[in-house]
């Protein structure tokens, strides 16, 4: 970034706030008496938080008290309106992100919240933080949500702040405590409550209030409150919605004079329906909260929406009408199917009229009994004098489970699928998961492309992701920005941002229990720094030969390593042979061990009885028909598989093949790959096409499953020009094909130790190497691996000695 930039972007007012706030935090003292409420990003004034305003704002209790609300800045006027309207002057609202927001965010006492505070928020000491949520979900969140379950770090983050944790039941609980994954590092409460915006339910003077305010005392009142289907400006949405508008114009020919249908649309659907070409369907009156007004209604009408589970505590009838259920709920997963719910579902609308008009006739006594145990009056009292006074009000508290065993992090990087992910997953498929309680850790936005891959970790292992970014003043953002120049040193960078860096370990993770961090990527230089400051146990994981990586690949500093390996509790190296390097760039100073990667060989030796396939997104050279030719070909087949990166040696790999092929035209060439170096895969098309070997190779980027296609080839070829380890040697090694490796530091022990064909570390060495393998003078080798893995596993364990 030049400088000119660097100064935009410090006069971005978003960046100039967000500096204010971690000032903020530092120096100002605690306000005992101010309270912080937010709605969804300060986007709504409705729910649980604006009946948590009011009574704070009308009680004689809170007099003292000073309230606070954020608003979005389009926002702003409206909410006050809205307030003054209800009576509440004593609440005052501030824009959301701006300097006076950060500066309440960082010293009221009490913060209120019903979604998430954003990811630059860090809890206080001292300050106090409630989270209400906002329904009890029907759809699945957290881990169990189809789509966007790697991009919960910020919702984690916030409920691992939080001092106290409000669900309406205790499945809601279950589920949230699960899916967040909170268990054992959460430190918080959970109170068992009603929400209070369900309290209004049970207001029926306000109910007749607004009836005969409208003119509604003998009418029928149906109120419709669908989901919002889709995002902002996609195709498929503006579909839905003119499919939604299509099924009210038929409402409101079907609705009679003595019926009016009120509709409770997401904004963003609303601007495509215009109300007033409708006889008798009516928006939601705006001068009323959203439950202030739906407390009138006789029959509620629904889809997927958690307010059914609130509505149901007015014992009035629901109808739920889920049109679009199959295609809705195909991405997004659910907890409870609709059929087990009491409520009828009709599809079509002149069923759906026939139900809204039809006395309730369904039995929700078990319903009840399991979603609104705790509803009724004066929710909203029993939580504020709970939380912030402190009083005995019968709200059932108990602390987040935590089963006593240590809580270990691992962070994973990018998750892409190499030899660092499958080690990982190795590890902790093999590892006693009963003895400590670990959690996979990583950057939510580096994990987009390989998010599919979290999923193929243990069940039993947790994951806790990280949102956001560290928070800096603008003098730590110069900072910042000179080291990743690379004019700071690692160390003067450690030195100058020490403390921030330190505290961003609690940005990140709220406050969580954490017992030991273990850097196991050991690659990205922020939380490679990041992590070695933590204050429990800690451990970096070296997985090659890192001064080649600098001088190949350029994609590590020496003096962030140097810097990490001096300062993590223990560097584990996975090989002997890499151990040398090490040790130079950690200049004679910390702590090395030996953990050997751990090799998941039943895993393996399963996906090897899979089918050969290839996916949807595989790329292929030449083509996916040459690539099944070669697999139904006579002839011997060689394999390699390895990220497309120079250092794989793939460029001498095809130059041997060729030597090879002009004596043995039969012979084929496969080279699979997962992530690549920008234009490897390309660059090698091209290699491949001027060796005139298009009928005889093929390259594969992205195979999700490529052991199948390694136990149909004849030998396995390892061409690296270094590695860490190399465990696609052992994999090759368990499916039963004779493998040759180049003679490298990392690989060498392994393959030294168990009787392997090493050859010599050059394009000549590979083709001998080839000949060798045609010739029948390799032959597998013979690894007992159940006893490596235990020797693997000892090494692991002594990181925590």
């Amino acid at each position: 970034m030049k400088i000119k930039q660097l100064y935009e972007k410090l006069k971005n007012p978003f960046w100039r706030a967000k500096s204010s706030y971690i000032r903020y935090y530092d120096r100002l003292l605690l306000n005992p008496y101010g309270i912080l409420l937010e709605s969804e990003h300060g986007k709504k004034l409705d729910g649980n938080i604006f009946y948590l305003l009011r009574y704070l704002s009308e009680s004689e209790t809170y007099a003292r008290y000073q309230i606070y609300l954020s608003a979005t800045g389009g926002n702003k006027s409206r909410f006050e309106a809205f307030l003054r309207d209800h009576g509440m002057n004593r609440v005052h609202v501030v824009v959301a992100a701006s300097d006076a927001y950060m500066r309440l965010l960082a010293s009221v006492k009490y913060l209120v919240n019903d979604t998430t505070f954003a990811s630059y928020f860090i809890k206080k000491a001292g300050q106090v933080y409630l989270n209400t949520w906002h329904g009890t979900p029907l759809k699945a969140m957290g881990r169990s949500d189809r789509t966007e379950f790697y991009n919960i770090g910020n919702v984690q983050k916030n409920f691992l702040s939080s001092d106290f944790l409000l669900y309406p039941n205790v499945y809601t609980r279950e589920h949230m405590l699960r899916d967040y994954m909170l268990e054992n590092i959460g430190k918080g409460s959970c109170l068992m409550g009603g929400y209070p915006r369900n309290e209004i339910f049970f207001d029926a003077s306000g109910r007749e209030k607004i009836k005969k305010a409208l003119g509604l005392e003998e009418k029928r009142i149906y109120a419709y409150l669908p989901t919002f289907r889709g995002a902002v400006g996609q195709k498929d949405t503006r579909e839905k919605d003119a499919r939604l508008l299509a099924y009210l114009k038929e409402w409101d020919a079907a609705l009679t004079e003595g019926e009016i249908l009120y509709v409770n649309l997401h904004p963003l659907a609303k601007k495509g329906v215009g109300f007033q070409d409708f006889l008798r369907i009516r928006p939601f009156p705006c001068q009323y909260e959203t439950y202030e007004f739906l407390n009138v209604a006789d029959v509620m009408v629904t889809d997927y929406s958690s307010v059914l589970f609130d509505f149901a505590c007015t014992g009035k009838k629901i109808v739920l009408f889920p049109y679009d259920q199959e295609e809705y709920l195909r991405e997004r997963g659910v907890y409870l199917s609709l059929d087990q719910l009491p409520f009828p579902q009709p599809v079509q609308l002149d069923a759906l009229m026939e139900e809204m008009r039809r006395e309730k006739q369904y039995d929700d006594r078990e319903f009840l009994k399991q979603f609104c145990p705790y509803e009724g009056p004066c929710a909203s009292q029993r939580l504020c004098d709970f939380v912030i006074l402190g009083e005995t009000v019968g709200l059932a508290a108990s602390p987040i489970p935590d089963n006593g065993k240590e809580n270990v992090f691992l962070y994973a990087g990018n998750l892409a699928a190499n030899g660092i992910t499958g080690s990982l997953r190795s590890l902790l498929n093999k590892t006693d998961l009963n003895k400590r309680n670990y959690y996979v850790s990583f950057l939510s936005r580096d994990v987009v492309q390989n998010k599919e891959n979290l999923r193929t970790f243990p069940e039993k292992t947790a994951y806790c992701a990280i949102a956001g970014d560290m928070n800096v003043t603008i003098t730590g953002r110069v900072i910042r920005k000179l080291f990743k120049k690379k004019i700071l040193s690692a160390k003067s960078y450690m030195r100058l941002l020490g403390y921030r860096i330190r505290q961003d370990i609690e940005r990140q993770f709220g406050g969580a229990n954490i017992h030991a961090m273990l850097h196991f990527s050991g690659y990205d230089q922020e939380t490679i720094l990041g992590w070695s400051v933590f204050p429990g146990r800690t451990a970096i994981f070296v997985h090659s030969d890192m001064n080649r990586e600098i001088q190949t690949r350029k994609n590590q500093r020496r003096d962030v390593l140097r810097y990490a390996y001096q300062h993590y509790d223990k560097t584990a190296v996975v090989t002997q042979g890499i151990r040398q390097s090490t040790e130079e760039i950690a200049g004679g100073r910390g702590k090395l061990c030996i953990v050997k990667n751990v090799i998941d060989d039943k895993r393996i030796l399963e996906k090897g009885l899979a089918r050969p396939v290839l996916d949807e997104d595989t790329k292929v050279f030449p083509d996916r028909e040459r690539f099944y030719r070669a697999m139904e070909a006579s002839g011997p087949k060689f394999i390699n598989i390895g990220r497309f990166s120079p250092e794989k040696g793939h460029e001498r790999l095809l130059n041997a093949f060729y030597t090879l092929w002009k004596e043995k035209p039969e012979a084929y060439l496969l080279i699979v790959g997962g992530n690549e170096v920008r234009g490897m895969f390309d660059k090698l098309s091209m290699q491949v096409k001027e060796l005139g070997l298009e009928n005889n190779v093929v390259l594969l980027r992205k195979v999700s499953n490529p052991y199948p296609i390694l136990k149909l080839c004849d030998y396995f070829v390892l061409s690296s020009c270094y590695e860490g380890f190399g465990l696609v040697l052992a994999e090759a090694d368990l499916l039963g094909k004779p493998v040759v490796c180049t003679d490298i530091p990392g690989p060498r022990d392994f393959m030294k130790t168990y009787g392997g064909t090493l050859t010599e570390n050059s394009e000549e060495g590979i083709y001998r190497g080839l000949q060798l393998l045609c010739e029948g003078k390799v032959k597998p080798m013979k690894i007992e691996y159940e006893a490596y893995n235990r020797e693997a596993l000892r090494e692991f364990e002594q990181l925590f000695e």
